[in-house]
């Protein structure tokens, strides 16, 4: 493979790791990404403990800081102590109650922030330039996602990671995935007038994604 014309807007089937070793310092302006919780969720091709979690963090958090401008990472309210110390944690909040936590039902997750925020003051691409992001009824959090959002294991709403593409990056951007999953990143990249690299360690997934994509008419 040679970057970048075997890698952006591309669904690499792989280990991110491998992947990201190949590309250069800094190409990317902003890692937007979901990796696994540790908390037992059967993926097809990754056994989601939390000793396997701690290893991940350790190999893939070095790789993304080196090749990113900024970082983004969705993780779990127990899991924020397993990162590296970020510069900035956003939140995400929803009004539904369609997912239970230890404390009852959790209607906000976490963002590590990493590297400097977008250049500007006030608003930005439309929104306004805040740490706090809320979506109004969940847009499928939890048990209230739909058929096709279920496909996979654990997938973020479109609603979330829209929003994140739009308050993290701007215009023909380049937004990388290393836990693409079903493809929402990519989707919402897009479809936001961005660039993506995806890549996915389970063919079954890549499909889903590759077929999510093309069937928004986004796949080059």
């Amino acid at each position: 493979m040679t970057y970048p014309d075997d890698f952006i807007n591309k669904v690499i089937q792989g280990d991110c790791l491998e992947v990201m070793k190949q590309m250069p310092d800094k190409c990317v302006d902003l890692v937007l990404t979901d990796p696994p919780y540790g908390i037992g969720f059967e993926y097809l091709s990754y056994q989601d403990t939390r000793e396997n979690l701690k290893e991940l963090i350790k190999s893939f958090v070095p790789e993304v800081l080196r090749i990113a401008e900024r970082v983004a990472i969705l993780c779990g309210i127990t899991q924020i102590s397993l990162y590296p110390e970020p510069d900035w944690v956003m939140s995400i909040s929803w009004n539904t109650t369609g997912s239970f936590g230890k404390y009852g039902y959790t209607q906000w997750m976490p963002v590590l922030l990493y590297g400097k925020d977008l250049k500007g003051f006030g608003n930005i691409n439309g929104v306004t330039k805040t740490d706090v992001i809320k979506i109004s009824g969940g847009g499928g959090v939890g048990f209230t996602r739909d058929k096709l959002e279920k496909e996979h294991t654990c997938p973020k709403p479109m609603t979330i990671m829209n929003s994140l593409v739009n308050r993290l990056s701007h215009l023909n951007n380049l937004i990388l995935d290393p836990f693409l999953g079903s493809g929402t990143t990519a989707v919402a990249a897009k479809q936001l007038g961005r660039n993506y690299i995806g890549t996915e360690i389970s063919p079954e997934y890549c499909k889903i994604a590759e077929d999510r994509l093309r069937q928004e008419n986004l796949a080059l």
